[in-house]
């Protein structure tokens, strides 16, 4: 649970495995999906479950979350996707990853409270 943040009820909850740059220690994160928001994006918070930089991995975590869950609701999370990754330290802080039209994406921290306000 998020520190200071009041909680909705998540729709969906999962861990992955992803790849990284040592092929014999995968990254795992925990995947929670909300219900949408009254503009219709879908908040999606991905938090690490091993000390991993998930900032690192951007784009193998999200092509796995598209292809395993979002592919099946004919979603594409970059552009109706809300994407928060809360690191594995707590002390740490976490990141909204946006994307653009073209798939480039920018990183920026938010405060764990701001997230699902």
């Amino acid at each position: 649970m998020i520190r200071g943040a009041i909680m909705k009820k998540a729709m969906f909850e999962r861990d992955i495995l992803f790849p990284t740059r040592n092929p014999v220690e995968p990254g795992s994160v925990n995947v929670t999906v909300y219900p949408p928001e009254n503009t219709g994006a879908l908040p999606i918070v991905v938090k690490a479950k091993t000390t991993h930089n998930l900032s690192d991995y951007v784009s193998e975590i999200v092509d796995i979350l598209q292809l395993e869950i979002f592919d099946r609701i004919k979603l594409d999370i970059k552009s109706k996707g809300i994407i928060y990754f809360l690191p594995y330290d707590e002390n740490e802080p976490a990141v909204r990853v946006k994307f653009t039209e073209n798939g480039d994406y920018s990183i920026e921290e938010v405060a764990k409270a701001d997230i699902l306000k």
